[in-house]
């Protein structure tokens, strides 16, 4: 599949910058602490008539963990993969997209959600014609939104919280759909898009993540 149309549009021109290569030389990925699992994510970009979207999936309120919570496809890395590959086998297995429906762009930093895992965000664009077919044990909903609208700083919601002694604003990211279903984009899904909304359009490649 020729992705050459979709690399060389403006708004992934202006990501680019953002993104860490996508290979890694310097195990920053790898667990940082004591007990501490690998996972990674992809932040699914698609290339519509109407512009850019996110794709994002909806947790079943049956799940033990995480559950309702609107989060990126993305899972554990499992023994004898990478995180990159973890990315991409979570993503066909959680929405039915294929790995060579998918184009890597490059990855975000890494950081410790909660101290239980170490997170890699990748980013990519998906092939605009790839079958979305949600794994109904592991999603409830797969929806698209306007990569647009998360970079847009007037729908960054700040919320002060503590976290280990320390303070930390976060953003959320509220969404109506057309249809009127509402979504409330928060937590650590929030966080890697504000983190990549604050590197490509305002230039800081330091702001601190919580864990």
């Amino acid at each position: 599949m020729d992705f050459t149309r979709y690399t060389d549009d403006p708004v992934i021109t202006r990501l680019m910058p953002a993104l860490h290569p996508i290979a890694i030389d310097d195990d920053t990925d790898k667990p940082a602490r004591d007990g501490q699992r690998q996972a990674s994510v992809l932040m699914p970009l698609i290339p519509r008539a109407g512009g850019w979207t996110v794709l994002l999936t909806q947790r079943p309120e049956t799940m033990p963990r995480h559950a309702g919570q609107i989060s990126f496809p993305g899972g554990r890395v499992e023994p004898g993969e990478t995180s990159r590959h973890a990315a991409l086998r979570e993503t066909h297995e959680e929405v039915g997209i294929p790995a060579d429906e998918i184009h890597l762009l490059g990855r975000l930093d890494s950081f410790n959600a909660g101290g239980d895992f170490r997170v890699t965000p990748w980013v990519g664009i998906v092939w605009p014609h790839a079958k979305i077919i949600p794994c109904e044990r592991e999603v409830d909903d797969a929806f698209e939104v306007p990569l647009a609208f998360f970079m847009d700083p007037k729908n960054h919601s700040p919320r002060e919280v503590s976290y280990k002694s320390k303070d930390f604003t976060i953003y959320d990211m509220p969404y109506d759909e057309p249809e009127g279903i509402h979504r409330n984009v928060w937590g650590m899904t929030a966080m890697m898009l504000y983190r990549l909304y604050r590197r490509a359009y305002v230039g800081d490649f330091e702001h601190p993540d919580i864990g």
